[in-house]
């Protein structure tokens, strides 16, 4: 089966989505003094959970074109979307750092492309969220980074399945670091009391980032490390066979050739055809015995 076709409009799509999210998540390091407080983000919440289901419903669109305008090319999405909703719901404890929900959109986006990743991180996000009836403030900070996963997998995509595999277990630890520095920005302008790495409006790029960190070792290191650790194990368990059984089935990208490729013969012209035919009708005659002529 031909791979899934993932072309420029979506990665485009993405391309724009991530660096909306990415400045949005950012607002308090590069601009702390107009960065929102907690009261003014929980007010925005509904506005930006708009604006992202709306960049995700253009990441679709653009898949669906890129794909001939079939919608085929969300069924793989759905399914791994599908799988780790029932995961959070089912094995995810909270806030005990035991979230082994990561995994799944890393090896979705290793195995389907960047595009495919994301948007399967982001629908797990949102379905789970709806689900358990978390649908508030943070949730678009997760939207955000469970994509991120997916879209970091994508990166593995041309790679063959067991490097891949080792890659992507290996990756697990610095993007379990990441995603809490990520979840922590959400809701670390209104943490200005902190006793350590306390928001404060109006500082330069790096000493916010400074505090930030300072206010995540302090805070939730411990629930990042686990977050890391539980995500690379399953990673290493059902990896392999899920990466080598996505690509069985929606395709694997194709590979650049190992050996000079032979150029197609160049188009024969119309009179070098009828100079040929006039050679053989030669070449009949001289051959042919002269009794069988004058017969």
């Amino acid at each position: 089966m031909s791979r899934l076709p993932l072309g420029l409009r979506s990665h485009l799509a993405l391309l724009v989505l991530g660096i909306l999210g990415l400045g949005w998540l950012g607002w308090p390091i590069w601009s702390s003094f107009t960065a929102p407080g907690r009261d003014a983000l929980q007010a925005e919440t509904p506005f930006l959970l708009a604006a992202v289901l709306g960049l995700m419903a253009v990441l679709a669109t653009s898949m669906w074109l890129d794909a001939g305008r079939r919608a085929a090319v969300f069924g793989p999405i759905l399914l791994v979307a599908l799988a780790d909703v029932v995961i959070r719901l089912t094995l995810s404890p909270g806030g005990s750092g035991i979230e082994p929900v990561y995994a799944l959109p890393l090896l979705a986006g290793a195995a389907l492309g960047a595009p495919a990743g994301f948007l399967t991180g982001a629908v797990a996000s949102l379905a789970s969220s709806v689900a358990l009836g978390l649908v508030d403030t943070p949730l678009v900070g997760q939207i955000l980074v469970w994509g991120l996963w997916g879209a970091v997998g994508g990166l593995l995509r041309s790679l063959r399945p067991v490097v891949a595999w080792v890659i992507a277990a290996l990756a697990c630890l610095p993007l379990g670091l990441v995603t809490g520095l990520a979840l922590n920005i959400t809701g670390w302008t209104g943490e200005r009391d902190a006793t350590t790495g306390g928001f404060l409006p109006g500082l330069p790029p790096l000493d916010a980032i400074q505090r930030l960190i300072d206010y995540t070792l302090a805070t939730s290191l411990a629930f990042d490390l686990t977050r890391a650790v539980v995500n690379a194990l399953l990673v290493l368990i059902i990896g392999l066979p899920v990466l080598r059984a996505l690509r069985t089935v929606y395709g694997t990208p194709p590979r650049a050739a190992s050996g000079p490729v032979d150029p197609l013969p160049p188009a024969v012209a119309p009179t070098a055809v009828r100079r040929r035919s006039r050679s053989d009708q030669l070449t009949e005659l001289w051959t042919t015995p002269t009794t069988r002529r004058s017969e």
